[in-house]
């Protein structure tokens, strides 16, 4: 399976752009609500700047992680569009902007931007292929691999990229329990493909936590257990 980063804006150009023009972003500040479970969906969200964490919470008050969103991203856009309450909630990780869109607002800008249903699929599909991508490695793949897809996810391109995320963060996004993922981390560290600090961690080279991501092929033939 190929892992992918996050979306980039210029698959969307003019629903970006558009979305990015609107004047009305509302700011979150880390640990804030964006919405909760349940919550009837009067607007989604497309995300401008920070990390969200999208999460469902059980009857017993558990959280399951369902995705880290990064900006490029719509959020909540399933339960708006099918007119049901919200199946998840999103908390900011990061002090974050984003734009919230209602029914009319959408309406208007499809009115005037024709073009801009499709690139709305076309966003949403690529959301859908975010969620599925995590939701294979959590349940396929080993810790190790699924903590450097992880990071490989959220690192920039280029050389020398911040990822600002903890271990817990880590741990809840991807199904491993935080000691492992300090452990991985540490070897990581040793190795010098990985620094820490408070918050964030530094990966001078993230295309060695892709290298690692990538599920190695069993060979024609070769028994897969």
């Amino acid at each position: 399976m190929p892992f992918e980063r996050n979306p980039l804006r210029q698959e969307t150009v003019l629903l970006s752009a558009l979305f990015e023009a609107m004047p009305m972003a509302r700011v979150f500040e880390r640990g804030k609500m964006l919405y909760h479970q349940g919550d009837k969906a009067d607007c989604f969200y497309y995300l401008k700047r920070g990390r969200v964490r999208v999460f469902i919470t059980s009857a017993e008050g558990t959280e399951k992680t369902l995705a880290i969103m990064e900006p490029g991203l719509l959020l909540g856009e399933a339960a708006f569009f099918d007119r049901s309450p919200r199946i998840s909630a999103a908390r900011a990780l990061t002090r974050t902007e984003a734009v919230p869109v209602s029914r009319n607002t959408l309406t208007d800008m499809i009115r005037s931007h024709p073009d801009a249903a499709l690139e709305l699929l076309q966003m949403q599909a690529r959301t859908i292929r975010i969620l599925s991508d995590q939701v294979d490695s959590i349940t396929f793949l080993p810790a190790e691999q699924r903590v450097a897809a992880f990071l490989w996810r959220l690192s920039g391109e280029g050389q020398e990229q911040t990822v600002h995320t903890t271990h817990e963060e880590i741990a809840a996004a991807v199904g491993v329990n935080r000691v492992t993922v300090s452990r991985l981390i540490s070897g990581w560290a040793r190795q010098g493909l990985i620094r820490t600090g408070y918050r964030q961690l530094f990966l001078p080279d993230p295309s060695a936590f892709a290298a690692t991501a990538t599920p190695t092929p069993t060979p024609a033939g070769g028994n897969p257990f």
